[in-house]
């Protein structure tokens, strides 16, 4: 079968508030390029990465959403940078929890990608395919390592990024927190900044600082942060985040 695309696939997605929406998805960037009020409010964008539709569905709950697409960029992290430029300039931050929102960049599996969810909870995981076929191990939450709490915590990362459902991420991490004498210490670095960045997403703002400073606690060497760099940027962004110096 001839893998040739002569096509391009446009989303409709759902939302309450057509100004709303636009507002928003102007602010990262995208042009409108059309906009109809009769017979029914129907509008587009665009961006060089993808074009949208939206139409009025007052009903809709965000938190019930499940239109989702996947976007495949060739340079995820200039788009990042880009979305998470602009939306600085127009909302003086760049929001990570409620709607809408936008995800860190994390490397996955199969690809390296975040997710953009908009006013209405429809989801855009936008992502680069990795140059190689062989699924990478570099990234510093995905371990190898064969056993229940780092299972777990490569779970409760893809649960976290991939997928965007921090209530599972959380569930799967309580369930082996009672065992994090067991491993070690950079598991248990990862885990909690993994965590607190969990709670944060649900605004559970107490809670985070709680898991910060359980990773706070831990007394790691030199070479021990080093393997734990990426958590440790990632924990200073949610003190940021937080108001914390």
């Amino acid at each position: 079968m001839s893998t040739n695309r002569t096509g391009v696939a446009i989303p409709i997605f759902p939302c309450r508030s057509i100004d709303e929406h636009l507002d928003f998805y102007q602010a990262l960037g995208f042009e409108l390029t059309y906009r109809q009020a009769k017979p029914n409010l129907y509008a587009c964008v665009r961006h060089s990465i993808v074009e949208l539709h939206f139409f009025v569905l007052k009903q809709l709950e965000p938190s019930n959403s499940y239109s989702m697409c996947y976007v495949s960029v060739p340079d995820v992290d200039s788009v990042y940078k880009e979305f998470c430029g602009n939306l600085k300039k127009i909302y003086q931050k760049v929001p990570s929890q409620g709607f809408p929102r936008i995800t860190k960049l994390n490397n996955l599996a199969e690809d390296r990608r975040f997710n953009l969810i908009d006013p209405a909870g429809n989801r855009l995981l936008i992502g680069q395919k990795h140059a190689s076929s062989k699924p990478i191990q570099n990234d510093q939450y995905m371990v190898v390592h064969p056993s229940r709490f780092t299972n777990a915590l490569e779970t409760a990362y893809r649960l976290a990024y991939a997928k965007d459902e921090p209530a599972e991420a959380a569930r799967v991490l309580e369930l082996v927190f009672s065992k994090t004498e067991e491993v070690s210490i950079t598991l248990r670095y990862k885990a909690y900044v993994l965590r607190a960045d969990v709670a944060i997403s649900m605004d559970e703002l107490n809670l985070a600082m709680t898991f910060i400073r359980e990773a706070e606690k831990l007394s790691l060497s030199e070479q021990e942060l080093e393997e734990v760099m990426e958590a440790t940027e990632r924990l200073d962004e949610l003190k940021m985040t937080l108001g914390q110096s």
